[in-house]
């Protein structure tokens, strides 16, 4: 009897420490607050929540955003906290160098296929106005001498004695006071005494005639007179504007011609006045004589060595 009464105090001891131990896990607040209030300091330390309590809490809403503030996260962002430097050693540089690329060279202008080419014989002490309505021709001639003689007679006497000569070596006698080509080319060869013979030409083409202007200025860089306005009056031609192909010279275009008139006119061209060729071919007219049948009528006459 004692023996058994003894297992089974020894089994009631157990069991009611066994079942202490299950209330201590349950109540795991309670444990704390007991804590707590015990004066022995080990009893101070908080028991770790079971998961049971942190599963029932309640979570935390997240809070509004304000409505102020913009959507840029970089913007309302708070600064972070200085990194730590860090500690790997820095990366070794490329011993390769980075070649610099190459600027675009900018291509050259464009080479010019052509070049302008200019004769301009006027000037200003050799150029002599008519002295009578009907002298143009010996006013005219006049110049022409001075230009190649280099000269700056403008005398009124030198004009008179010019159309004198001119008057007497004309090929046809006229009513009227005025000169022809023959007795024109007569007096340029006489006064001017240049090798290169002046000589009247007469033209059956007007654009022959033309460029045969330009020739005789290119060649001798002597004055040219032509008869203007259907043989009525007479003009001083003085140079010339071209056009001429660089890498083959003799491909050139005639633009223009540099000419006088004797009036002492603006609208006669006085001093001097560069006319493009069309405008030169609107005064620049076929010969036409009313008193009498003449060898230049109805063509293009020019007066050059």
């Amino acid at each position: 009897m004692d023996e058994p009464r003894a297992r089974i105090g020894r089994a009631r001891r157990v069991l009611l420490s066994g079942g202490l131990g299950l209330l201590v896990m349950g109540a795991a607040p309670w444990s704390a607050a007991a804590a707590d209030a015990s004066p022995s300091p080990e009893a101070t330390a908080s028991p770790t929540p079971t998961a049971s309590a942190a599963q029932t809490e309640e979570p935390t809403p997240a809070p509004t955003p304000d409505p102020g503030v913009g959507t840029n996260a970089e913007a309302t962002a708070e600064p972070s906290s200085t990194p730590e430097p860090s500690t790997s050693p820095p990366p070794t540089p490329d011993p390769t160098p980075t070649p610099n690329p190459s600027p675009t060279p900018t291509p050259p202008p464009p080479s010019p296929t052509a070049t302008i080419r200019a004769l301009n014989l006027y000037r200003s002490t050799a150029m002599v106005r008519q002295y009578t309505n009907y002298w143009c021709v010996p006013a005219v001639t006049q110049s022409m001498v001075n230009l190649v003689k280099g000269t700056s007679n403008k005398r009124y006497l030198t004009q008179k004695y010019y159309y004198k000569l001119t008057r007497q070596h004309n090929r046809y006698t006229y009513a009227t006071k005025g000169n022809d080509p023959q007795g024109w080319a007569w007096s340029l060869r006489y006064f001017t005494q240049s090798q290169a013979k002046y000589q009247w030409r007469a033209f059956s083409n007007k654009t022959t005639a033309i460029n045969s202007i330009a020739e005789a200025l290119k060649r001798t860089r002597h004055p040219v007179g032509v008869t203007v306005r259907g043989g009525t009056h007479a003009w001083v031609v003085l140079g010339y504007r071209m056009s001429v192909n660089v890498e083959d010279s003799s491909k050139q275009t005639l633009l223009g011609f540099y000419v006088s008139g004797p009036l002492g006119t603006t609208a006669d061209r006085w001093p001097y006045k560069y006319l493009t060729v069309s405008q030169f071919r609107d005064v620049f007219t076929r010969y036409h004589e009313w008193q009498r049948s003449v060898i230049w009528e109805g063509k293009w006459v020019v007066i050059s060595e």
